[in-house]
């Protein structure tokens, strides 16, 4: 354990950040730790308002010190005796420092909202300048960025388009991109929109109203922040009820709770659905999809009676990605782009960073990064890519995942039972949920000795190559960040 007064204020901090200044969940995860300072596997993001709560819990943790140097002298100390207890309670409140960030935080909130709302402003003020800006938005459980990423690839061979970057899906990170990055040339922007509660599409709408809306799918990511899968739902479904009438909604068919669901959303918009395994409700099919291992990748014919693509390739691992193409084609036709546009830029399409892309490493073993998938669909639809390896040795290296809430069980013990048909090993990363997991692997016949725990994700990344041969195949899935137990 690290007792550096500066390494304990760091790790607060760095927790405070992780829950997004969210008190109430960084009081949890506080608590929780009981005090403890973990190792921290990203770096702290020094931004302004970062520095403002350092500052202000600095000068709360001083006063608080002071306080008690007072309360020393007026039980008759002498001053050198009560200045060694100023200096011994400044060092142990060190300890306490999540409780002055904790307090500097709810101080600057109201300036903390204000400043945001001039931002989001500002950058609402410059959209609305440009008249003929046309404006994607993207929202679902999971399968966002990709989603986004591919159809931004379509629009770009016609159009300037700007996209949000990485995961900056809130109204600030797009406010600042707006601001920063939205100049007189760009004619499309595609927005990913993140929610962990009802009205955070709505609010995203406000500030970047859609032309075009698509829904990915609905699942139990984020319970715990949502509360219920009710909130959920009416959450994910704001991208469609908040677009404006004239909008063109585009829907997963693939998902239940999308097609359950719908009609108490979309009234009289115009609306279309997507599908990576030909539902009825789609146009579109997928024909004769084929997995190929050399060059690793994907080929199907993509038909549609009036609207055929044809053959296409595509170097993504996921069977999901044909509905991603699909809908990609549907935002294309909206734009009156070509057939061949559309083909060029699919072609083109590299895998999306930590999101089931492959990896080749040395003796032929091949690495897959889907360490950023955290949702259900996104656990089946990696089994489903293990499943294609028929002839090597499969690996599977999960903490399982989080937010799940009341669900939580049983998700990880359905993963379990999947897993238990598609891997040879299957390693865990301890914590709350992976008992779980390991449950329903004994309970399908998983032999014991091909479950392995770890205690962190740095100590399994650090044995995977001595648990590794020639020709293994190597999936890791997730990563259960610090600021969970």
């Amino acid at each position: 354990m690290n007792f550096s007064p500066l390494k304990i204020i760091e790790n607060h901090l760095y927790l405070l950040q992780l829950e997004n200044y969210d008190l109430k969940r960084f009081g949890r995860v506080f608590w929780q730790l009981g005090f403890k300072v973990l190792p921290m596997r990203q770096s702290l993001a020094w931004t302004e308002k970062l520095k403002a709560i350092l500052i202000v819990a600095l000068l709360i943790q001083f006063v608080f010190s002071a306080l008690i140097f007072v309360l020393a002298q007026t039980i008759t100390f002498s001053i050198s005796i009560s200045i060694v207890i100023f200096l011994i309670i400044l060092l142990l409140s060190s300890w306490l420092f999540g409780i002055w960030a904790a307090a500097a935080t709810a101080i600057l909130l109201p300036l903390d909202l204000f400043l945001k709302k001039r931002v989001i402003k500002q950058a609402k003020d410059k959209l609305n300048k440009h008249k003929n800006l046309k404006i994607i938005g993207v929202t679902g459980s999971y399968g966002k960025t990709t989603m986004k990423e591919v159809v931004a690839a379509v629009l770009s061979q016609k159009y300037n388009v700007l996209k949000t970057k990485e995961n900056k899906n809130t109204p600030l990170g797009i406010a600042h991109l707006i601001l920063a990055e939205l100049t007189d040339d760009i004619e499309m922007l595609v927005v990913e929109m993140g929610a962990y509660q009802k009205g955070d599409i709505k609010n995203l709408c406000a500030l970047t109203p859609p032309d075009v809306s698509i829904l990915t799918g609905i699942n139990e990511s984020h319970l715990e922040r949502f509360g219920s899968m009710e909130n959920t739902i009416a959450a994910k479904f704001e991208i469609v009820k908040y677009a404006s009438d004239k909008a063109k909604i585009i829907l997963n068919a693939d998902n239940d709770l999308v097609m359950k669901y719908y009609q108490d959303y979309v009234g009289d918009k115009k609306t279309v659905f997507y599908s990576a395994y030909n539902h009825k409700f789609c146009d579109y099919r997928v024909i004769d999809r084929q997995f190929l291992v050399d060059p690793l990748c994907q080929r199907a014919d993509i038909m549609h009676k009036n609207d055929s693509v044809g053959s296409i390739k595509i170097s993504f691992l996921g069977e999901y990605i044909f509905g991603d193409v699909i809908a990609a084609i549907m935002v294309a036709r909206e734009f009156h782009i070509s057939t061949e546009m559309i083909r060029h830029a699919l072609m083109e399409l590299k895998p999306i960073d930590h999101r089931l892309k492959p990896i080749k490493g040395e003796n032929n073993i091949l690495v897959i990064d889907d360490s950023y998938n955290g949702s259900i669909d996104g656990v089946e639809e990696a089994i489903r890519v293990l499943a294609h390896f028929k002839n090597r040795r499969k690996i599977y290296i999960t903490p399982g995942l989080v937010e799940t809430g009341d669900e939580s069980h049983g998700i990880h013990y359905r993963i379990g039972k999947r897993l238990s048909k598609a891997c040879d090993l299957v390693v865990l990363i301890k914590n709350s949920v992976t008992s779980y997991i390991e449950k329903g692997l004994l309970d399908s016949g998983f032999a014991k000795e091909n479950i392995l725990f770890f205690e962190n994700a740095n100590e399994a990344h650090q044995k995977i190559q001595e648990l590794t041969k020639s020709g293994d195949v190597v999936l890791f899935q997730n990563d259960w960040p610090d600021n969970y137990v």
